[in-house]
């Protein structure tokens, strides 16, 4: 059961007790010693568990046992998390087939394109400010279903990383007044 457990995980149930990472090495050998394992040494363990938190490498099943214990209050909510793991599941393809709709990046372009080939001329001032109010509406439509996908994901914005760059193969949407 504990093997699926990610290291963000062991890090958020260690800082959930507001412990630090030699605290943590002190609960995992004291566990150990009420069950008479034998551990590596309190040094060893700090330098560990940050290594397991962060996805260095994977505790072998003595202290993934040894978690078990520690944190067997979390691992007994495992299974109503599984049904909130449906949950997202079903949420995550509604998201997936909502964004299936949203206009593709080369279909932006062509639409882009389209707009900017019309003879200028042949468009009244009245034109001018409906198309115009079309493509504000349509923007606006695509910033809230964005905003709403985002929210459905937990993500704090689209093609964002937590650095605040975009992702890679992704491009920031421009206006023609950025580009020049």
């Amino acid at each position: 059961m504990l093997a699926d457990v990610t290291g963000e995980t062991l890090r958020r149930w260690r800082e959930a007790k507001g412990w630090d990472v030699p605290r943590m090495a002190r609960e995992l050998r004291k566990v150990a010693r009420d069950s008479g394992e034998d551990v590596a040494a309190h040094h060893g363990l700090v330098k560990m568990i940050p290594q397991w938190e962060r996805g260095g490498r994977v505790p072998r099943e003595r202290y993934r046992l040894l978690y078990q214990k520690i944190f067997a209050d979390a691992l007994g909510d495992l299974s109503q998390g599984m049904a909130l793991g449906t949950d997202f599941a079903l949420r995550f393809a509604e998201v997936r087939s909502r964004a299936a709709r949203l206009p593709s990046p080369d279909e932006i372009k062509a639409l882009e394109a389209a707009a900017l080939a019309r003879p200028r001329e042949a468009m009244t001032p009245a034109e001018i400010r409906a198309v115009a109010a079309q493509a504000i509406a349509h923007l606006h439509e695509t910033a809230d279903k964005l905003a709403e996908l985002s929210a459905l994901l937990g993500e704090d914005g689209p093609g964002a990383d937590e650095s605040g760059e975009d992702e890679p193969g992704t491009s920031p949407v421009r206006t023609s007044d950025e580009r020049a």
